[in-house]
């Protein structure tokens, strides 16, 4: 990695609220944020004045970079003009980063959040974490120029685990990110019941639901420790719940300042691809949702 916050720019609002997250993000781990504004070339027989066209590219990202420095002096601002594929280009760029960014458009105040393609490719095949910030839905209306976030939001940060194979990954960025805001980590396992439930969980006593919830709090705690260990400083609260995944990770997160997801890595024959969990966690959960990529 070479220490840099990078951020995907394209003057839309929701890519402004990317940027000013980022910017936050960039000062609580002490790197320098680097704007990436993708372009594609146009043959002048399409009609598009070069000119404008040009001025257009130069102009809302300067801009962009220009609002940051006003706000954030003490921030080390880059910005990027690359012509290519959006994807192609982002996903480069991750490689080069600490951390990537993108925003996710609101479909309206109840209908979640919409991760267009660009989005959902370069989630789903970045070797290192993506963030997807959330514009509101009066972002979405309002274009003009509003007040920014003087400092990050003080909620829990959520991670969703998954217990049959724990991921060192997950585990390591969202404790990191704890630590860095200095805000408790909310961590969520959700459970199952024993497949001879599955279908009559009327079956199932109260004791018996008891100490199987005991038994899934025993290994969430075990898989814990070591990074309590290794972060003192991080209060933890310890979630292992019974039910549906993707709707306890939405619903834990409500309040949270970030939530945390992983991604397999998938072999190339399977191709990449998102799960369930995290595809729901990046359609209607509200804070910024990092994606972590894992083996």
């Amino acid at each position: 990695m070479t220490g840099t916050i990078t951020v995907g720019f394209d003057g839309s609002a929701q890519s402004q609220a990317a940027v000013d997250w980022a910017a936050l993000e960039a000062q609580l781990r002490g790197l320098p944020l680097r704007l990436v504004h993708v372009w594609r070339w146009r043959p002048h027989t399409l009609g598009t004045d070069p000119d404008k066209e040009h001025e257009w590219i130069e102009h809302v990202p300067r801009r962009a970079a220009l609002r940051m420095e006003e706000h954030h002096p003490d921030l080390q601002v880059e910005q990027l003009n690359v012509p290519g594929v959006p994807a192609d280009v982002l996903i480069d760029q991750s490689e080069e980063s600490d951390l990537l960014v993108l925003g996710s458009r609101a479909l309206s105040r109840t209908s979640g959040f919409l991760l267009g393609s660009v989005g959902q490719e370069v989630t789903a095949r970045a070797e290192g974490p993506v963030v997807l910030v959330r514009a509101s839905y009066e972002d979405e209306e309002v274009r003009e120029e509003r007040s920014l976030p003087e400092q990050p939001s003080t909620g829990p940060v959520v991670v969703g685990l998954d217990l049959v194979q724990p991921s060192r990954a997950v585990l390591q960025f969202a404790f990191e990110a704890a630590a860095l805001r200095g805000v408790e980590l909310r961590a969520v396992h959700v459970w199952k019941l024993p497949p001879v439930f599955t279908y009559g969980p009327h079956l199932i006593d109260q004791h018996q639901r008891s100490e199987l919830g005991k038994r899934e709090h025993r290994l969430l705690s075990t898989a814990l420790l070591p990074w309590r260990e290794k972060y003192p400083q991080v209060a933890v609260d310890e979630q292992a719940v019974p039910g549906n995944a993707a709707r306890h990770a939405i619903e834990w997160a409500d309040e949270a300042s970030l939530l945390v997801v992983g991604r397999r890595v998938r072999r190339p024959a399977l191709g990449p691809r998102l799960g369930p969990v995290t595809q729901a966690a990046l359609h209607h959960a509200t804070p910024p949702v990092a994606v972590v990529p894992h083996t």
